[in-house]
């Protein structure tokens, strides 16, 4: 994936199919995303790129819990590494570790709310799924969801990915509330969901 920007050292891995997140970056340049809240960021790595195909360097808030099921060992440096330097570059840049459930994790976000555009991305059970999209769901003009694609049996000892049920089901309840959008590049993998609120 060649990326009109520089990719820090610190983002080790960008966590997107290469294909849906290029379609991604002009969903957002092509709507004027100006303010974007990530939930589930590991390393940075999607959130720095969007960051950078915003018009402008507006609001971007990041919440993550790298110890968590989801979570990453070694990824909180790097997700502060880049929150700090987005901060640097002129960015209104913050940065909430912690789990995207708790009342005062929920509560500072919505302080700075609202974002043209929600992306959540953290822990893909179903009950997770759904708190997130109701306490960050309308917060924006678009609410997106990562991994609606997923079509693939649990392995031993990890959690299931149950975005695909919780994203059908919300296709089928807000169909007269808002538009929906598939990129979907990877097969049985991956995919971006998004909702435009009417």
């Amino acid at each position: 994936m060649s990326l009109p920007w520089p990719t820090p050292p610190y983002v080790k891995k960008i966590q997107q199919h290469p294909a849906e997140l290029l379609e991604f970056i002009k969903f957002i340049r092509d709507r004027d995303i100006r303010s974007y809240l990530e939930i589930g960021c590991k390393y940075g790595g999607s959130l720095w790129t969007v960051a950078h195909a915003m018009s402008t360097k507006g609001r971007v808030v990041a919440v993550d819990l790298p110890h968590g099921h989801w979570g990453r060992s070694d990824s909180e440096v790097p997700l502060r590494e880049c929150v700090n330097e987005l901060q640097r570059k002129g960015y209104d840049a913050h940065l909430f570790i912690g789990d995207s459930t708790d009342v005062n994790i929920i509560a500072k976000v919505q302080a700075l709310a609202p974002f043209d555009c929600v992306f959540i991305d953290a822990n893909h059970t179903e009950i997770y799924v759904r708190s997130d999209f109701t306490n960050y769901g309308r917060l924006a003009r678009y609410c997106c969801f990562h991994d609606i694609g997923w079509n693939n049996p649990t392995l031993p000892g990890k959690l299931p990915i149950e975005v695909p049920k919780v994203w059908a089901e919300l296709k089928e309840t807000f169909k007269n509330q808002a538009g929906f959008r598939e990129i979907k590049h990877d097969n049985g993998h991956n995919g971006i969901g998004i909702i435009k609120w009417h």
